[in-house]
């Protein structure tokens, strides 16, 4: 096996740490190893304890590995929490080329300057998802690549996490498990692309990824990411509620 060929995801939850590991063959993902691990030193997605957490992921890696029959040393990591932000931005560039072929060097150009916006030194970008492009005034164009024009416009929605949120996933993934961090994802935008088809998001629709302590929002409106947000509220609440309301214990409700 390649390592190009292997796809590792960790999914960090408050009720549960998911490993997945995948080898893709053409436009194939084929599951070699999955494994879970109770959740500890989380917190509403967050993480509160480094070393509880350090041990629930590394037994979550373990395992899945051991399945797999393949040692792990990248991974993409799935993350939420309250920290979790967004907003819409819009960024201009001149095309590059001189007969005004719009390239994809064009594309990041005008994703990077629509990412340049204003933030706190405590937040970062984890995302900038092009909604719709503008090409010398004509909107709604999904992909502007080969087209000709002089002036390139976009419309993004930007995700943003707490800095410290991120270096603490990061510590612990390289320091403590030993693999690097590939990227980071946010939960609810993994979970819209795994179960939204796209006529769904062409017609607009509101996904409610309900975890055990907090649930992930993701709203489309005509095929385009617009609105993300993170409501602590999860499954464990409804569970407490219940267990309150009857009069029983946590594992009866």
């Amino acid at each position: 096996m390649k390592n190009a060929e292997i796809v590792v995801g960790v999914d960090i939850g408050s009720a549960k740490i998911a490993t997945l590991i995948g080898r893709i063959d053409e436009e194939i993902i084929n599951i070699l190893g999955v494994a879970e691990s109770t959740s500890k030193g989380v917190r509403k997605g967050q993480i509160v304890n480094i070393d509880e957490a350090s041990n629930a992921i590394n037994a979550s890696l373990d395992a899945a590995e051991r399945m797999a029959g393949h040692a792990v040393d990248r991974v993409f990591v799935s993350m939420s929490g309250v920290n979790i932000e967004s907003q819409n931005s819009k960024g201009v560039v001149a095309v590059s080329q001189p007969d005004g072929e719009i390239s994809e060097y064009d594309v990041d150009r005008v994703l990077e300057a629509a990412g340049a916006v204003s933030l706190p030194s405590t937040r970062e970008i984890i995302h900038v998802i092009p909604k719709t492009f503008t090409v010398d005034g004509e909107g709604g164009i999904k992909d502007p690549v080969g087209m000709s024009g002089v002036r390139l416009e976009v419309d993004t929605h930007i995700i943003t996490a707490n800095s410290a949120a991120v270096k603490n996933v990061d510590r612990i993934l390289s320091s403590e498990a030993g693999v690097s961090v590939q990227s980071l994802v946010f939960a609810g935008l993994a979970s819209s692309l795994a179960v939204l088809s796209d006529t769904e998001k062409e017609l607009g629709v509101v996904m409610a990824d309900i975890g055990s302590g907090v649930t992930n929002i993701a709203i489309y409106a005509d095929g385009a990411l617009s609105y993300t947000s993170v409501v602590p509220i999860g499954a464990r609440h409804i569970t407490n509620d219940l267990a309150i309301g009857l009069r029983i214990s946590l594992e009866s409700a």
